[in-house]
């Protein structure tokens, strides 16, 4: 087999077993798959920072020596420590967190009032999506990702299970008691926070002794991780100190004043962190951008961390104190710049390299992760005109909710989809199962976030009434449809069986989906020009018709560039009549 910039890791595995070795020399079989993901050697050398030309003559050894029989067998087992975390986390999106919301919405432009809703409703809805889809989500990843990325195996993996199950478990419970708490169920209240804080507590021994038993070097992104596991405890600490208020007041409501910051908390704490970090590691190669500016990196990472502080407690005391008024304004313009300072350095808009331009694979996934942060930008610019108003307005009030669900939905849940649209079937070491339904949930999210952020923005600069309201009522349902096709395409994914290209040994007489690209052109050279006229550009090089075809049937050539399929055989089996 030969090896080029396009050869699939999974496929290299699996014609030459000793290549092995090398892989895990560098721990990259173990990241994807049972043999290793399904992505060419050049973006993998460049997404794990090794040297291609150096790796591949090394594998070329490894070749030439053979199997060595006496070398230790490795059990080759699928790692799916992400999987119940991440299934889960997309129940609860579509259930009580993003179904929720959507009624909210229906209320709220129903009846032209954004106070109409129960308070409580809005703040069961609002845990459901920060603990059970984006932390169960955050969760899950973590527990894969740093590993890999420190080069050590997850320590005390037997505790996942636990963590998994005590975080399910508080969620659900506060999910459930928090609308209808009464004299006889409150007490259960400070019974889901405190399963959530010991689920925080497991999950942050698990990724804090991972890290440190790392002999890798201190990289950037390890302390954005570190800051990030001390946040998410921090706030699942506040989280056990509201569900004991609701007790002792015999209410279930948080009060707003403490509420509202300390979901900023959660998200600028504990979500950005977490985020940060996969993206100072990751996205210089996902995009083919430069790496990222170290000194923008650690002026943000210092700047917000010493600022989140100061930001919750202005926000949470100046009802009281109104001289804290100006510092919460402050300390909103310092978020502000430590997030555009971040932008800047990691150089998310910024011309491609073009290092792999002439790598094949699926990279719809960019455009996910640029839109998140253009929604993160808006967000925080929307966030930064809160002292443009007066004081605890109700202009004011709806640009704050204006820039969370930029920030919570056009940020964090397109940064979800995105990293889960190229990462998920990586773990797999598949395909993603359908690229189309991808394109289309990406469309449609980015039209339900645009209807929320919008409307909610206009309705509190015009004071309008009317035909505002009706159209944020319809947002929460697009993004609810956009999340469920998501869902069910991330879920396929998940479920998906590893398949092989096999060489066909017998002579074509029908072009399928699962044709291999190359035989097809070597036993009937006139369709390349079908091939070329339908965008396949690549097929033109007979180099590429060598190497790169031969590692794709056409249904896989087709997620790569989206083309519609049947027509495509269609045109491929008349040309072949024809001739």
């Amino acid at each position: 087999m030969d090896i080029n910039r396009n050869t699939i890791i999974k496929d290299l595995v699996k014609k030459h077993p000793q290549t092995m070795a090398v892989f895990r020399k560098y721990n990259l079989v173990v990241a994807g798959g049972v043999r290793g993901p399904n992505e060419p050697l050049a973006f993998f050398a460049k997404a794990h920072e090794v040297d291609y030309d150096e790796i591949v003559g090394e594998l070329k050894i490894a070749i030439e020596k053979g199997v060595d029989e006496n070398a230790e067998e490795v059990e080759l087992v699928e790692d799916k420590v992400y999987s119940k975390f991440f299934k889960t986390a997309i129940f609860m999106a579509l259930t009580i967190g993003v179904a929720v919301g959507a009624i909210i919405l229906t209320d709220i432009s129903l009846k032209r009032n954004f106070h109409s809703v129960v308070h409580s409703l809005v703040q069961t809805h609002g845990h459901a999506q920060l603990f059970g889809w984006v932390g169960l989500c955050i969760i899950g990843f973590a527990y894969y990702i740093v590993p890999r990325v420190k080069n050590v195996e997850l320590k005390y993996r037997e505790l996942t299970t636990v963590c998994f199950y005590l975080m399910v478990t508080g969620t659900v419970l506060r999910i459930l008691v928090q609308p209808f708490a009464n004299k006889a169920t409150s007490f259960l209240l400070p019974i889901s926070g405190l399963l959530e804080f010991m689920a925080v507590a497991v999950f942050a021994f698990i990724i804090l002794s991972t890290v440190l038993a790392s002999k890798e070097k201190r990289e950037a992104y390890d302390k954005f991780i570190m800051a990030g596991v001390l946040w998410f405890l921090l706030c699942s600490l506040a989280n056990l100190l509201m569900d004991g208020y609701m007790l002792v007041a015999g209410t279930n409501d948080i009060p707003k004043t403490f509420y509202s910051p300390f979901v900023h908390v959660f998200l600028l704490g504990f979500v950005f962190m977490f985020i940060f970090a996969v993206n100072i590691r990751t996205v210089y190669a996902f995009l083919d951008v430069g790496t990222a500016r170290i000194g923008a990196i650690n002026t943000t990472f210092w700047l917000l961390n010493l600022t989140i502080p100061l930001y919750f407690i202005a926000n949470s005391l100046s009802y009281k104190f109104p001289f804290l008024i100006k510092i919460s304004y402050f300390t909103t313009y310092l978020v502000a710049f430590s997030i555009l300072l971040f932008v800047y350095g990691i150089r998310i808009f910024e011309k491609s390299t073009r290092e792999l331009d002439d790598v094949v694979m699926d990279r719809s996934y960019s455009k996910t992760i640029r839109a998140a942060y253009v929604w993160l930008i808006i967000g925080a610019l929307i966030l930064g005109t809160k002292s443009l108003f007066t004081a605890f307005s109700e202009a004011q009030y709806l640009f704050h909710g204006a820039a969370n669900h930029a920030l919570a939905v056009g940020f964090v849940t397109l940064m979800i989809i995105g990293y889960a649209s190229k990462m998920v079937p990586t773990f797999k070491g598949v395909d993603m199962y359908s690229i189309k339904l991808a394109n289309l949930s990406f469309y449609l999210i980015n039209i339900g976030c645009f209807l929320r952020v919008s409307t909610q923005v206009m309705i509190g600069a015009s004071h309008s009434n009317g035909f505002y309201y009706s159209l944020i009522g319809f947002s929460g349902w697009i993004e609810l449809t956009a999340i469920g096709m998501f869902g069910y395409n991330v879920w396929k994914t998940m479920n998906a069986e590893d398949e092989d290209i096999e060489e066909p040994n017998e002579t074509l007489t029908e072009i399928t989906g699962d044709t291999n690209i190359a035989y097809a052109i070597e036993q009937f050279p006139e369709i390349l020009d079908v091939f070329l006229e339908f965008g396949f550009k690549q097929l033109a090089s007979p180099a590429a018709r060598k190497t790169v075809a031969k590692m794709f049937t056409i249904k896989q050539a087709t997620k790569i560039h989206p083309v519609e399929i049947d027509t495509l055989l269609n045109a491929l089996n008349e040309r072949i009549k024809k001739s």
